[in-house]
């Protein structure tokens, strides 16, 4: 589901309720076989489980009194994504055939190719948000996207030139200008959605996490970039002779040198800002989920949403309490095999029975940790996110004509699969 808020509300209008059941029934075996079936697939059927979750968590998000509908299917986008990759992977040989020809352009090899996949990337993302547009219905009516994937391209890749030209303070200015795009080329039926999302709106949100997650590295590497005259040795760092990991430490012909103590300023800020960036994500998130959500209409109907910080901490809390919980009984079941191990190694029944155990515990590892998340997380969130909403002047929804507009074909979502910019569930619209 996107954002539907913005506009002031007429006295007495209706208002709806937005409803999802965090019990969901049946949720645990479709990921159960989703995750079975990719991995003797070799990953080919998560096209058809990605479509599978959709449909549960869509027909179990309920606007208004109805259920949302995914028309979607896993095959198209398996063909889709095979298409992108047929599109991809002669972009591939041809930059590495330039590398090889010309020792000048080798170097320019990686800044290029990198360049040229993430503006592929934005366009990929919006293709796909075109996509899951067009399979989506409620009541009857189908929305959908249009708008120019170039166009959003060329933007977001503008936007983030400023981002990092501004050392991020331009951040949320460019969440805002991209918010707008989307919604203002979102239709819902025959009408057109509405973004009045500024980056004032989530400009606090995001400066409390820059001074605090952000700023001291920038300081601290500006620090050390001064003290280098902006050429940094490559052997400022060197791999520790006396140990066989790989170890790596400063290099004694600096000791006497300031380089040691501004690296040391980096190492130090890094170890401190990032964890505490890791625990102000979700609450910039929410804060910016909340704020577009009531920046964004649909004529006279808007959405208006409550939605609070700690909605979105809580998931990670028991997500993190039952991962530990999880581990914990593998741990026995791996100390309750070690004795097979050191009784009678040379047994081939043993071995067998040892390795074949080792293997389910690691499967049954990355199995529970994916039900646990979606379950705990995913769930959670989106409960958080639907519940959190009211679609105020009802009626002005309700009169939305179905749209004849054409579904978007199954490429737009493939690229973004291939590049690995999409995914299988967004929690918001």
């Amino acid at each position: 589901m996107d954002q539907l808020a913005g506009v002031p509300s007429q006295a007495g209008a209706r208002t709806g309720e937005v409803a999802f059941d965090r019990k969901a029934p049946g949720l645990t075996g479709i990921v159960v076989k989703g995750f079975l079936l990719s991995l003797i697939t070799f990953s080919i059927y998560r096209f058809w489980y990605i479509t599978n979750l959709r449909r549960y968590f869509w027909s179990r998000t309920v606007v208004a009194g109805s259920p949302a509908e995914y028309l979607g299917n896993g095959k198209e986008l398996f063909l889709g994504f095979l298409v992108a990759l047929a599109i991809l992977v002669p972009i591939y040989i041809v930059l590495f055939v330039i590398g090889l020809l010309s020792p000048v352009l080798a170097a320019l090899a990686a800044p290029i190719s990198f360049i040229g996949l993430f503006v592929l990337g934005q366009y990929a993302l919006f293709r796909g948000r075109r996509y899951r547009a067009s399979r989506t219905r409620w009541r009857g009516i189908r929305l959908g996207q249009d708008g120019s994937g170039f166009a959003y391209a060329g933007l977001a890749s503008l936007w983030w030139l400023a981002t990092f030209a501004s050392l991020g303070l331009a951040f949320p200015f460019m969440r805002a200008a991209l918010e707008r795009y989307r919604i203002d080329h979102t239709l819902i039926g025959q009408s057109r959605m509405r973004s009045t999302a500024t980056g004032r709106s989530i400009l606090m949100p995001w400066m409390i996490f820059y001074i605090v997650a952000l700023l001291p590295i920038l300081l601290s590497v500006a620090a050390l970039l001064a003290a280098t005259g902006f050429d940094i040795p490559s052997d400022l760092l060197i791999q520790d002779p006396a140990s066989e990991n790989s170890k790596f430490i400063f290099n004694p012909a600096y000791e006497d040198s300031p380089l040691v103590s501004y690296a040391s300023a980096v190492g130090i800020a890094a170890s401190v800002s990032i964890p505490l960036a890791l625990l102000l994500i979700p609450y910039y998130r929410a804060r910016e989920t909340r704020a577009f959500f009531n920046a964004a209409s649909l004529g006279e109907a808007r959405l208006a949403s409550s939605l609070k910080a700690r909605q979105f901490y809580f998931p990670y809390l028991v997500y993190m309490l039952a991962v530990i919980g999880f581990i914990i009984v593998l741990g026995i079941i791996a100390a309750l095999l070690l004795p097979l191990i050191a009784t009678d190694g040379e047994n081939a029944g043993i071995q067998a029975f040892v390795i074949a155990s080792s293997v389910l515990l690691y499967l049954g590892a990355i199995l529970g940790t994916n039900v646990l998340y979606v379950r705990i997380i995913t769930v959670r969130l989106w409960h958080a996110v639907a519940t959190t909403m009211q679609i105020e002047n009802l009626p002005a929804l309700e009169a939305v004509l179905a749209s004849t507009r054409a579904p978007a074909s199954g490429l737009n979502e493939g690229l973004a699969d291939a590049l690995d910019v999409g995914g299988a569930l967004e929690i918001g619209f």
